[in-house]
């Protein structure tokens, strides 16, 4: 998920796509979005998931705790990377604007219209969707229990499918742009499917169902029909058809981590990366879009030397701290 989003960054700022054939700059670009809707199904799936574990093992809930832990998670490395970017924009180094600034402190950057520059506009939109979701979501996992919220997300998702129907044939007579999409209610149900998932997966015979269907080809299927509608990823099916199918990706790893994915998944460089992912997202923007260095190779290069230190510095630390 987060290499598709880098790999998409790089080639869109390196112009290395002026004159690839269509079909390069259609997986190279949209590969950025589909990293984007991963990491939405993954985040709904893990957090509900532990917060099922918790569930289980406790007899209830903490919203206490789970706030704890979500601060101490999310705002250090955040946080630090608005810090280096106000310092950037002060010293006339990088292009910036406060309000930009203030939008992505407060987790409202999905909301405002595009601009600002780079280092914010394309990344942080999607750190105010998670957070915004995570204000709202466990407190219905607490309201409801593990029963009705299965069907509350259920719920919830079609009436965003039905809200985005709405909102993009301009039924208010205004037009829905690229930037509109980013707004949390037309891309909460990228979060709230992989929640689905994660509470049906409590049923040990929908488990052994899927773990005996979810074979390899039936994920190539799934993979093929999310490329084939990435050319649609800014309609309200092709939208609702990506979200829909995303997490099945990873039930489908999950529940047979013995096959060629899963052991692919497992090699230890990617397990390295996956620990790095969240320090790499945040800062990959600013080596993306920023030539500090000779070369876009020497720039990637560099996105791993400071994500490791934002991980191994901040981000662990506080973890802990949370916990």
């Amino acid at each position: 998920a987060v290499m598709a989003v880098i790999v998409s960054h790089f080639a869109y700022s390196a112009s290395i796509l002026q004159n690839a054939p269509h079909w390069v700059h259609y997986v190279l670009i949209g590969s950025g979005v589909k990293g984007v809707q991963l990491f939405f199904a993954i985040s709904g799936f893990l957090i509900t998931s532990r917060l099922i574990e918790e569930r289980n093992f406790s007899g209830r809930i903490s919203l206490k705790r789970f706030y704890v832990r979500r601060v101490c998670r999310i705002l250090p490395p955040a946080m630090t990377y608005l810090l280096v970017i106000a310092l950037l924009g002060v010293a006339g180094l990088i292009p910036f604007q406060w309000k930009y600034l203030l939008s992505a402190v407060c987790f409202f950057r999905n909301y405002m219209p595009v601009g600002g520059g780079t280092v914010l506009d394309i990344h942080y939109w999607t750190l105010s969707v998670e957070e915004q979701f995570y204000l709202i979501w466990p407190a219905l996992l607490v309201l409801f229990g593990l029963y009705r919220a299965k069907y509350t997300a259920s719920f919830l998702v079609f009436a965003i499918w039905i809200w985005r129907w709405i909102a993009s044939n301009h039924i208010w007579g205004t037009s829905i742009g690229q930037g509109d999409w980013s707004r949390s209610d037309m891309c909460f149900d990228g979060l709230l499917v992989g929640c689905f998932f994660a509470l049906a997966l409590e049923s040990p015979q929908l488990k052994r169902w899927l773990a005996k269907y979810l074979s390899v080809g039936a994920v190539a299927a799934v993979i093929v029909i999310i490329l084939v509608s990435g050319g649609r990823t800014y309609t309200p099916g092709g939208r609702s058809i990506q979200s829909t199918l995303t997490p099945v990706l990873i039930v489908a790893t999950i529940l047979n981590p013995q096959t060629w994915l899963g052991r692919l998944l497992e090699i230890p460089v990617l397990r390295w990366i996956g620990r790095l992912s969240y320090s790499l997202y945040i800062w990959q923007q600013l080596f993306a879009f920023q030539r500090f260095l000779p070369s876009y190779a020497l720039q990637f290069v560099a996105l791993f030397g400071v994500a490791a230190v934002s991980f191994y510095g901040i981000e662990k630390p506080m973890i802990r701290l949370g916990y």
